[in-house]
């Protein structure tokens, strides 16, 4: 290896840790920490009982992962649920404790509710989640006197959502900003994995699943972006002097993803067309130099930075072009109009890229843009009535059936608790359950590989600390750190929080209470037997992507002759507006989004070796090629400049009109054949 690549590659990783490390979590985990364990330290200097302190901290640690990064209204709506949720189930716990069998039901009970907090959406499936985990923790403090517990946590409760909403509140848009920022490099990503279709030496099979994957990440991205900018009244109602600089970054992001979904046609066919001409390799450059020019701006406050790189980008990407134009005029048929598509597109992303750099510097007036009343159709919303509600509790569900699961795994952790008394720490097999039970098989199996190999490799970083340091300040502040890593990690890589926490808890429950051969142990055994029941739990009551993939299939069929007839419609009145158009496009791909992740689920599945995948991947490579030619059309009636002959454009929507027929045929016929 030269020293110029490993000099790059060095500088890669430099780049990603800086990113990391700047980015919403960073800030999050430091809050977090600092939340966790100054007040209590503070309480206990004070002169409170350690118990005391515990209480408060434990409280304050456990409602740090119930609030997500959202707006002010996300955080205020998880306060008033939240607080109330802790003082209650920790007071009944508390209460039950002593007695065996009613801690057992009413564990049993509060796996089923919590569970279905799910309903309400993942803000609220965070807040059910750890519930379970703060009664799995009052059972590990063996309360004396129930009622000062409960009010120890719920007061630790109370003062981090006052700091969280005194942060939402000063910072109002850092939610948004970050998330603008991960939508911008998340793009520049799924551009780099498109540029792979466009070599030869790649199966179409493997592109085809990579796209797959990345654009579940996409969509969540920019549903996440539309959420928090389209709740935002300030924003969307003009009443602020910045609200344009937010709405074009905005509309330039989704611009951006509608103009690389559109570089997605028959690949097969471009291969085949385009092998002799040599302009797939140019055609790969010009996309990974437009993919370094997207991630720019994933990083706004250091754009400046990087416009000496940029400025030749600019300059390579326009020789590029000029060599596809005249590679383009030498072809005739099939391979001269894929060149045409491919250079327009190409072009349009550029436009787009200048429009946001633009409107980074001067707040210009966004060109067709849609109504203010019409935002709020672009945002999901899990329930709108007490009808949806009733709805979704029957067996079909995924999460009623999840709720059961869970219902039995808490009463059967508790049930061993309740068997082996002697053991002190037998609540970790609740903890375990609640951290790893998942509702897919693969979602589950990941989440045990980690957390089994991270409490190993936790308690062997822990071991080594107690035996090389006994200075008490360094190990509390190698405690510290352990919390800090685990908070910095747990979004974004779940085994090296594992590693991070498992560490913490030996270092500290080894200082505070001795006995590391039973800590380690407990450790070791109870997470080993909450892993296995809930892998055994997902066998007794599964809930499998099989059961709406059928539905799914349907839908994106649905979705995608919905958005061709909007197009269709729009051709004929010739209407300006790109409210209907828009919508039409963001439901068809997040219908393609859901089915593409609910195939990453089943491929994970027991079952899914006996499946004939084949017209699986053929119904999904069919709906992104529709996909993109709709878009294609899309783009085509908004580009005057760039628009077709309205002859061609007849054509185009005649060529889509047999593929669209295809798919929903597929969609009707589609089963889980077994090979």
């Amino acid at each position: 290896m030269s020293t110029l690549s490993l000099k790059k590659r060095f500088h890669r990783i430099y780049i990603k840790i800086i990113r990391f490390m700047s980015g919403e979590h960073s800030g999050d985990a430091l809050r977090n920490v600092s939340i966790s364990i100054l007040p209590g330290l503070a309480i206990y200097l004070l002169g409170a009982h350690a118990g005391t302190a515990i209480g408060i901290g434990v409280g304050s640690l456990l409602t740090t992962l119930t609030d997500p990064p959202g707006n002010r209204k996300d955080k205020l709506s998880s306060a008033l649920v939240c607080i109330p949720t802790f003082f209650i189930a920790s007071l009944f716990t508390a209460l039950v404790f002593p007695y065996h069998w009613p801690l057992v039901i009413l564990l049993g009970l509060a796996g089923f509710v919590c569970t279905l907090y799910g309903i309400f959406g993942p803000r609220y499936a965070a807040i059910g989640n750890m519930t379970l985990i703060l009664m799995s923790f009052v059972i590990g403090m063996a309360p004396q006197h129930p009622f000062a517990v409960s009010l120890q946590i719920t007061a630790g409760s109370i003062i981090y959502y006052f700091f969280s909403l005194l942060q939402a509140y000063i910072r109002p848009y850092r939610s948004l900003k970050h998330a603008m920022a991960n939508g911008f490099h998340g793009l520049s990503q799924f551009l780099l994995i498109r540029s792979q279709s466009y070599d030869p030496d790649i199966p179409l099979d493997i592109t085809y699943s990579r796209v797959g994957k990345i654009h579940g990440q996409i969509s969540e991205q920019q549903e996440q972006i539309r959420s928090l900018l389209f709740r935002e009244k300030k924003i969307i109602s003009q009443q602020w002097h910045k609200s344009n600089y937010w709405l074009s970054q905005v509309y330039g992001l989704i611009d951006l993803h509608e103009l690389i979904i559109a570089l997605d046609h028959d690949y097969d066919a471009i291969r085949k067309n385009l092998a002799d001409t040599g302009s797939l390799p140019l055609i790969r450059h010009s996309i990974k130099l437009l993919a370094l020019e997207i991630d720019s701006f994933s990083q706004p406050t250091k754009r400046f930075r990087y416009a000496h790189q940029l400025y030749h980008n600019n300059i390579k990407i326009n020789a590029i072009l000029l060599d596809l134009k005249r590679i383009q005029e030498q072809q005739t048929g099939a391979a001269k109009n894929i060149l045409s598509s491919i250079i327009i597109n190409i072009e349009a992303i550029i436009e787009v890229l200048h429009r946001i750099q633009v409107a980074f510097y001067q707040n210009q007036e966004i060109q067709d843009k849609i109504d203010t009343s019409e935002y709020q159709q672009f945002i999901n919303r899990p329930l709108r009535n007490l009808t949806d509600i009733k709805n979704r509790l029957h067996l079909n569900n995924p999460l009623f059936r999840f709720a059961l699961r869970m219902a039995l795994l808490f009463g059967s952790g508790a049930l061993i608790g309740v068997l082996f008394l002697d053991f002190k720490y037998t609540y970790w097999i609740l903890l375990t359950i609640a951290i790893v039970a998942r509702p897919a098989f693969s979602m589950t199996k990941t989440r045990n590989i980690e957390r089994i190999v991270g409490t190993f490799s936790g308690i062997i970083v822990g071991i080594l600390c107690l035996i090389s340091i006994h200075f008490l300040p360094a190990l509390l502040l190698i405690a510290a750190i352990g919390l800090f890593g685990f908070f910095l990690f747990n979004r974004s890589n779940y085994m090296v929080s594992v590693i991070f926490i498992t560490w913490g808890i030996v270092i500290a429950l080894n200082l505070f209470e001795g006995n590391i051969n039973l800590i380690l142990g407990s450790r070791i055994l109870f997470t080993l037997i909450g892993a296995l029941l809930a892998i055994v739990g997902y066998f007794l009551i599964p809930v499998r992507q099989s059961t709406g993939l059928v539905q799914l299939a349907k839908e994106v069929s649905l979705y995608n002759h919905h958005y061709f007839q909007i197009i269709h419609n729009r051709l004929l009145d010739g209407r300006k507006s790109s409210f209907d158009i828009r919508l039409a496009r963001k439901k068809a791909q997040t219908a393609m989004a859901l089915f593409s992740d609910a195939i990453n689920q089943m491929k994970k599945e027991p079952e899914q070796k006996w499946i004939d995948w084949s017209h699986i991947h053929y119904f999904q490579a069919l709906s992104y090629r529709i996909n993109s030619h709709l878009v294609g059309l899309s783009i085509s009636l908004s580009k005057k400049t760039n628009c077709d002959t309205a002859h061609e454009i007849h054509s185009r929507i005649d060529a889509l009109r047999p593929l669209l027929t295809d798919l929903n045929q597929i969609a009707e016929s589609i089963h889980l054949k077994k090979i």
